[in-house]
This record gives C-alpha cells, structure tokens and sequence, in this order.
C-alpha cells in the first residue's frame, strides 16, 4: 500500500507543477483591466461590451477558474494521500 500512495502523492506533484505552469503563462496572456478607457471611448457598448462571453478575454478568465479549482482539488487530495502514508 506504501507504493501506491506513494506513486499517487508524486503523479499528484507532478499534476500540480503542470497546472502551475498553465497558470503562469494564462495569466501572463491576459491583459490589463482597462475598464475607464472603455467607458470614455465608448467602448462599453460596443458589440464585444455586449458579448462578453465570447471574448478571448472572457475564455482566459474561465481557464483561470478552471485551473485555479483543479489545483485546489489536486492539493487537498495530496494532503490525504500524505496523511494516510504517514498513516502506515
């Protein structure tokens, strides 16, 4: 059982680097929050102020979400596994 939970806490480790490294660089993609430029231009309502959703922006802020939760599910589940080898 020792192997097993072992194996799991390095694929675990491993996962957690990757998801680490997905949100460094969506990050570093995203751009500034600009929101006063914007409401002076006019910008806010345009046709991409109305479809928000279907931006570039809008689908790396999701991806963020996405890869933020995933790495809280992989570090919780790291701690139990961590728990039960010390366990044994």
């Amino acid at each position: 059982m020792y192997e097993v939970y072992s194996g799991l806490l390095i694929a675990l480790m491993v996962l957690m680097v990757l998801l680490a490294i997905g949100m460094i660089v969506i990050v570093m993609m995203q751009s500034g929050n600009q929101n006063n430029l914007g409401a002076i231009t006019g910008a806010a309502e345009s046709f991409f102020g109305k479809n928000k959703a279907k931006t570039m922006e809008s689908k790396f802020k999701r991806w963020t979400v996405i890869i933020a939760a995933a790495m809280l599910v992989c570090s919780v589940l790291f701690f139990v596994f961590y728990m039960l080898l010390k366990s044994l």
